[in-house]
This record gives structure tokens, sequence and C-alpha cells, in this order.
């Protein structure tokens, strides 16, 4: 094969290679599943609240994006501007893989966080402090719907 045919060869097949990776890259888009989960902190909290999430569960949920459970980074988000009243505080945004994920973070969860915590009692612990501050909370499961 000369020369000019193989660097034909080698982009054709280069190209091939992204190409499909782009799609598959596309279609996964539309498998992760987003939690957004909502807290309504009273003022006295929010000190303790951002406390326990910096120093237990966003280094748990870097874990679990270490390990492939996770399609993003953790964040967490406040209102800028508030309309007529505060219906949240805080939001977090977690995105799985997909279903599958879920169920694998749900079996790992606590082995994960005992690893990351020895000494402390899994990942219901932070959770209970979160609970017992926050007045109100509730999760919101969304999806991406395609426009295109």
């Amino acid at each position: 094969m000369s020369r000019k045919h193989c660097f034909s060869a080698i982009f054709i097949l280069i190209f091939s290679l992204v190409t499909a990776a782009a799609v598959h890259a596309e279609e996964d888009r539309y498998t992760i599943v987003v939690e957004e989960s909502f807290y309504t902190v009273a003022p006295e909290n929010r000190e303790e609240f951002l406390r326990v999430y910096r120093t237990r569960l966003f280094p748990f949920w870097q874990e679990m994006k270490k390990m492939g459970i996770t399609a993003d980074d953790y964040r967490m988000y406040s209102q800028r501007i508030h309309t007529i009243k505060p219906l949240w505080t805080y939001k977090t945004v977690v995105k799985f893989k997909n279903y599958a994920a879920i169920d694998r973070w749900l079996e790992v969860r606590d082995e994960v966080y005992g690893k990351l915590f020895p000494g402390e009692k899994g990942y219901k612990e932070p959770r209970k402090i979160i609970d017992s501050i926050s007045g109100n909370h509730w999760d919101e499961f969304i999806r991406e719907i395609p426009l295109d």
C-alpha cells in the first residue's frame, strides 16, 4: 500500500471512530438521570448545613464520580434573587449515568462513606444532620428531552 493510501485509510478510520463516539455520547446524554434536591434552611442553620455538605457529602459525591456512578460533578445552588418568597434555600444536583448507576449507588454508598470517614455510621449519618436542620426537603428526578 502506498504511503498516500495508508494516510487516507488512517484518516478514514479515525474519522469513523470520532463520529461513532459523538453519536454514542449524544445517545448517552438522554440516559442520564438528574436528581435535583431542594432544601429550605433557616438562616441560623445555613452555616452548619454548608459545613456538612462541604466536609462530608461533597467528598462522598466526588468518590461516586471517580467510581463512574455519576456523570458530572456534584453541584449546589442558591437563589440569587428571590421572587415572592423563597421556596428553597439550596438546591443540589447529581447526574447519575443511568438507572443502573442509581442501583449501584444504593449498594455501595455506606461502604464508600465508611472508607472515607472511618468511625462514622455510614451515609445516613450526615443525611440525618441535614434533615434535622432543614425545614423542608424534596427531590425531583428529571430528564432532558431532545429538541432536535
